[in-house]
């Protein structure tokens, strides 16, 4: 349920183990009366080694969200605030103050695999987590907005060496002649 309207951040990261970790985290302010955090696991086939999403499972999750996920965070008053795509899996995070097995009845009949995770989170912790790594992302970027990439070095020009071996030509004018 990505809105008009709605800043949303992809953060690329790596775990501690060096698999590929990608964060979609919305920006907006926790709304404490959604008290509970639900998140839902959708696992993916995985095929190569970086343990990511092909394209064919990029366009289950958008059938997923487009027709299932938003029209029921809608009816029962849910909202989306990020996903990580992690070593064959989906996970998205929504907050709450409806009973979470409303959105398990809803969303289950989509695909049997689904995973269903629900807490009591009234002070929005595990959102705090993900707005705490993005922030974290922001401060390791560069100047230019280039992540990950240290700053050149100005390096001091090397002295001039003097020639050796065989010294080039020197230019010679055109002849003239005289009439």
């Amino acid at each position: 349920m990505r809105g008009d309207g709605e800043v949303w951040h992809i953060v690329e990261a790596k775990r501690d183990d060096g698999t590929p970790t990608t964060f979609q985290i919305r920006e907006l302010d926790p709304k404490k009366h959604l008290d509970r955090i639900f998140v839902v696991e959708m696992p993916y086939p995985t095929t190569d080694s970086s343990r990511l999403p092909d394209a064919a499972s990029y366009r289950k999750l958008q059938r997923f969200e487009e027709q299932w996920l938003d029209p029921a965070l809608t009816t029962l008053g849910w909202e989306l605030v990020g996903s990580k795509t992690e070593d064959g899996s989906f996970f998205l995070y929504m907050y709450g103050a409806a009973d979470p097995e409303q959105l398990v009845e809803k969303l289950s009949p989509f695909d049997a695999a689904l995973g269903f995770f629900n807490d009591h989170d009234p002070e929005w912790a595990e959102y705090a987590t993900l707005r705490e790594l993005l922030e974290q992302a922001r401060a390791m970027k560069q100047y230019d907005e280039k992540p990950w990439r240290a700053p050149a070095k100005k390096r001091k020009a090397a002295p001039k060496k003097k020639a050796t071996g065989t010294p080039r030509p020197k230019k010679r004018k055109p002849r003239t002649r005289a009439k």
